[in-house]
């Protein structure tokens, strides 16, 4: 046990005695124990406190009784100046009430009278592998702190990187879009003055060319147009407050028929859901799902749609289920990703970037979207709008 001390120069000892005898014979005997160490001494209570004060010595080995102020005292006071100093009392075994008193202050060790060498030095060593023990502890803590500190910085600066990113990619895409509005514009705008107003002047190929010129620029303003609505998206400051989100289905429901009055198809409406979150952009990413559904339930004899809720691992989870067209599993993955299709554009309109716009709102609400479908069988959409920390079920 006594290497450890001689291993550590940091640890010093202060040694409190008032004869000199006792207290020349013990220096000698800890000097020779411990060489590397300086070991200061006192000659009583008063001035060993002067010296704690002043080099704040690892651990303090004194006796009791002692003129001026008495080793009680003493570490008494050091104790109140320091509460983990490490104190080891030297007694006669006499001194009954003052080893009570040293036990109540929780003096670390203490060593009877005549002293034994043996075991003042495994009194001290017992000190020294408990200051070592909790200096270890500290540095590893402080180590651990550090690197805390630094992960969390690099994080934060990496975070702080990506969001300045993210800005710049997504005004650079807004910037893009809207420049590319106007030559479209153009394009689709002349190819259908050429095919209204010199129609005679033009074989039926030219025609034809024309009719696709102006289809393609039509689905590239389409594109562009559902581009901007991805940046808007996620641009757009969020305000939450209470969603009807029963009468917002409804609603969008009613459109749908509105704008495919020939259409038949039923709406199942789970009645009086409600919810917090931005009323704009939760309605966007309902239009957007209901619309889908409508859309793939287009070739279904009895088309049917619902919207409800139920509550897994207390958490609300919402749906938009269809009895459409389905999709294989196999490509779920790639269902939210802008520009994705899993059917070919001639068999539905659309740029693919509907869910990924959905992906973004249920995203920044805190929650998350997933879907499971089969082909052939329709398909079920499911979200949550917040997550589940973020406060108790809501209504519905």
């Amino acid at each position: 046990m006594d290497q450890v001390l001689e291993s550590d120069p940091r640890l010093s000892l202060l040694y409190v005695e008032d004869e000199p005898e006792v207290r020349k014979l013990l220096c000698t005997v800890l000097t020779r124990k411990f060489p590397d160490q300086e070991i200061h001494v006192a000659e009583n209570g008063m001035a060993g406190l002067e010296l704690f004060r002043e080099l704040r010595p690892d651990i303090v080995l004194t006796d009791i009784r002692m003129p001026v102020m008495d080793g009680i005292q003493m570490s008494r006071q050091i104790r109140a100046e320091d509460p983990t100093a490490s104190i080891v009392v030297i007694s006669a075994s006499s001194e009954t009430d003052y080893l009570l008193e040293a036990i109540r202050m929780g003096i670390s060790r203490y060593v009877l009278k005549p002293v034994d060498h043996r075991m003042l030095l495994e009194a001290v060593d017992d000190c020294v592998v408990r200051i070592s023990h909790e200096r270890q502890v500290k540095a590893q803590n402080e180590l651990i702190r550090r690197l805390n500190s630094e992960l969390e910085r690099r994080v934060a600066d990496r975070t702080a990187e990506l969001e300045a990113s993210n800005r710049e990619l997504e005004a650079f895409c807004y910037s893009v879009a809207h420049d590319l509005s106007t030559p479209l514009r153009g394009i689709h705008g002349f190819s259908t003055i050429l095919l209204e107003e010199y129609a005679g002047k033009l074989d039926d190929a030219a025609k034809g060319y024309l009719v696709r010129i102006g289809g393609a620029a039509a689905r590239m303003g389409q594109l562009i147009n559902d581009l901007l609505e991805l940046s808007r998206v996620t641009r757009r400051e969020l305000h939450r407050e209470t969603i009807d989100l029963s009468h917002l289905v409804h609603g969008i429901a009613r459109e749908l028929r509105r704008r495919d009055p020939g259409r038949q198809g039923e709406f199942i409406i789970a009645e009086q859901l409600q919810d917090e979150g931005d009323p704009i952009l939760i309605r966007l990413a309902l239009e957007n799902l209901l619309g889908n559904a409508w859309k793939y339930t287009a070739g279904v004899s009895r088309p049917c749609i619902e919207f409800g809720s139920s509550i897994a691992n207390g958490e609300r989870v919402y749906y938009v289920r269809d009895n459409g067209i389905g999709f294989d599993m196999a490509y779920a993955h790639k269902l939210f990703l802008p520009f994705q299709r899993l059917h070919g554009i001639d068999e539905y309109e659309g740029t693919g970037v509907g869910l990924a716009s959905v992906q973004r709102i249920i995203s920044r609400h805190g929650g998350k979207i997933w879907a499971e479908g089969e082909v052939g069988s329709g398909a079920t959409f499911y979200f949550t709008i917040r997550s589940p920390a973020s406060s108790s079920v809501p209504r519905g």
